[in-house]
Parts: C-alpha cells; sequence; structure tokens
C-alpha cells in the first residue's frame, strides 16, 4: 500500500492538478485497475511502475513517517487553527495566524491570547491572510458561497476598527511602510489585477496593474514603490509558466521578471510566500525551499528547506524562519490524520531530517 504520510511519494503527489488527474484517468484505464480498500486508494503495480518510471512523483523524504511532535514551535490543530495560510508578527513578537479556522494570536512561548474563530471553517475559501501595519492587524479572508472578501482593520487587542467587504476572492495581502495595502485576487474572468488602499481609509481600492497575460498570486511590499509578485500562465497547472516580477507602483508596470518554473535551485514551483529579507527577498514555494534573491533577480542560496507541499506561509524571526505547515502524518498510534502547526526552521541552508530519539520524545 503506497503510504499516506507526509512527503512520500505517492499517487496524490502526482494527481494534485486537473491535468494531472485526467492523465492518470487515462494511464488508470489504460494499463490497470484502482481498487478501493480501507478508504484509501491502491494503485495496482503496474500502474505505479509506470508512473514512477516516468518521474512523476516526488523522491522519497526521510522525515515522512514521523510527526515532529518534538520540534513543533505550537501545535495548531488543538486550538482549531485549522489548515493556516497567512502569518504575521507585531512589535510585542506575538505571532498572527491567519487559518481557515479563524485568526489566533499566539504569543512567544505559544500561549493562546485572542482568537476570533470562524465556525464555518470547511466553508472558507483558502488564502485567508493577515498582516501588520505599527499596531494595526490588517485581516482578510473569503467565504466560497458569497464570493466576497471581508476585509478588516484591527487593533492588537483584537478589536475591530473597521471593516469591509471586497468583491471577488483575496489570494495575497501585503503592507508596505507607508501603509498602503496590496492584494490580489483569485483570478475571475480575462484580467488579473493588483490592487491598492491606504490602510487609513480601505474603502477606495485603486488598480496599480492589470494583466491579460498571467495572473498575479503572491504579492510582497519591498518599498514605497516597488512590488515584487509571483505570476503564472493560465491555466494554472504543472506546466504553468512562472516568473517573479517587479512592479513599479508609480509607474504601474513591471520593470523586472526573473526566476523561472522548476524546481532546480533559482527556480520557482508555485510560490506561496514571499517576505523582504534586508535588501534581497525569500520565496517559500510548494516544492518546500525558502530561497533567498537579490532584488536584481540574482539567486543566493537555498536558506532553509522543508518537505514538499507542507508549508503554506513563513515569516522572518530573527536568524528563523517560523513556517506555517499542514499535511497527513502519522501520530503516536501510527494512524494517519491531518495536522496544522508552526515550526522554526533556521535559514542557515537548514532541512529537516529524522530525530532518531524521536520515538522515546513522544512518550
Amino acid at each position: 500500500m503506497p503510504s499516506a504520510s507526509r512527503g512520500s511519494a505517492t499517487l496524490f503527489d502526482y494527481a494534485y492538478t486537473t491535468t494531472a488527474v485526467a492523465k492518470l484517468n487515462w494511464e488508470v484505464g489504460r494499463n490497470g485497475r484502482l481498487e478501493r480498500a480501507k478508504g484509501m486508494l491502491i494503485v495496482v503495480d503496474s500502474v505505479k511502475n509506470h508512473l514512477t518510471h516516468r518521474n512523476m512523483t516526488e523522491t522519497p523524504s526521510n522525515t515522512a513517517n514521523h510527526q515532529r511532535l518534538a520540534e513543533m514551535f505550537v501545535h495548531l490543530t488543538p486550538l482549531g487553527a485549522r489548515v493556516p495560510y497567512s502569518i504575521s508578527t507585531d512589535n510585542q513578537q506575538n505571532i498572527w495566524v491567519a487559518t481557515k479556522g479563524g485568526l489566533f494570536k499566539i504569543d512567544r512561548f505559544g500561549k493562546l491570547l485572542f482568537q476570533e474563530k470562524n465556525d464555518f471553517a470547511k466553508k472558507a475559501e483558502p488564502f485567508c491572510q493577515v498582516s501588520l501595519h505599527e499596531n494595526r492587524i490588517i485581516y482578510a479572508y473569503s467565504e466560497c458561497m458569497s464570493g466576497l472578501t471581508l476585509l478588516k482593520v484591527m487593533t492588537l487587542e483584537g478589536e475591530t476598527i473597521s471593516e469591509q467587504f471586497l468583491d471577488g476572492k483575496i489570494q495575497s495581502l501585503s503592507v508596505n511602510d507607508g501603509g498602503e495595502m496590496f492584494l490580489t485576487k483569485r483570478v475571475k474572468g480575462e484580467d488579473s489585477i493588483v490592487y491598492s488602499s491606504d490602510i487609513c481609509c480601505p474603502s477606495c481600492w485603486n488598480e496599480v496593474i492589470c494583466e491579460d497575460e498571467y495572473v498575479f498570486q503572491t504579492v510582497c511590499a519591498l518599498s514605497n514603490d516597488l512590488l515584487v509578485v509571483s505570476t503564472c500562465t493560465l491555466p494554472i497547472n504543472m506546466y504553468s509558466r512562472q516568473f517573479l516580477r517587479l512592479i513599479s507602483v508609480a509607474e504601474g508596470k513591471v520593470i523586472k521578471s526573473f526566476s523561472k518554473e522548476g524546481k532546480e535551485d533559482g527556480q520557482i514551483f508555485f510560490p506561496l510566500s514571499i517576505q523582504k529579507y534586508g535588501n534581497d527577498i525569500l520565496v517559500l514555494d510548494k516544492t518546500g525551499r525558502i530561497q533567498q534573491f537579490t532584488q536584481d533577480g540574482d539567486f543566493v542560496r537555498v536558506a532553509a528547506k522543508i518537505d514538499a507541499y507542507l508549508g503554506n506561509a513563513f515569516v522572518i524571526n530573527g536568524n528563523m524562519a517560523l513556517i506555517a505547515c499542514s499535511g497527513i502524518v502519522l501520530d503516536k498510534d501510527n494512524k494517519t490524520i491531518c495536522d496544522d502547526w508552526l515550526e522554526k526552521v533556521p535559514l542557515d541552508g537548514s532541512m529537516w531530517l529524522p530525530d532518531p530519539d524521536f520515538v522515546g520524545k513522544k512518550e
């Protein structure tokens, strides 16, 4: 039986896009059959070997069969913080996490300080966002049926200062030092747009740049006049062309494009979170790599790496990356569960490694 633990090379690593699923269905119909056993899909050997020989799965992870309970900074699942998509820290070193289960404030020791729970987490859309500007928190989330985004400006105590509904579903949010907010939405129609508004009066949103050849996804404000945004061609699948693009806010145009799609060093594979790092940028993508680039587009290094498809977002905390993770893992009884947690990883080229003493630490 293929392993269901995180990081393993399974059928699901291959069939994670519409294109891949369609191709998989054709391969299965041609070469084998699917059986259902104990609620899981088992691929007949002929199909599994065929896909493996074509190198369409991820390399097995040597950390796939242990849950990292000993390494967790904060275990989010018991708090109801299901599926975290964005993370930020305030000037008191408290951590704010936006999840499908709501907004959560946690101190630097992992203690829950505030929560605004979403009682309908299953109906929440992906890519809820949280960001900080001075002493204000900006929190945004979407609901699947309405197609709207609720954006709130809050105090550090969790009190609402203002709120508004935006048309469309949010994809990414960033705030520059001057208090100007920038957001991207999940594409609907032919055009993809980066919007901006001032945190003091967020009722009016202006168009920064509009494109119909590709979609804007993850955005990060580098200065008052400079954004870096990941872009992807349509349809969005494993064959999409991807770039990182620098955008001049004043000119409303792309001034530089760099990197490209791929899983080699210096290439990107669906960036999930971009953070300013001194004069450079750090990019977390679906491969689990946090890569460092200069603002001129030069690749510097892989600053850290975790298992693929687990990290949803990160924030820089000193010389560490605080990463919000979600995945299918094994609990202490060796049962597969969906879990969510925060974990710190040094930005020194570190990679996850199995802990030989982990079994003893679980008890």
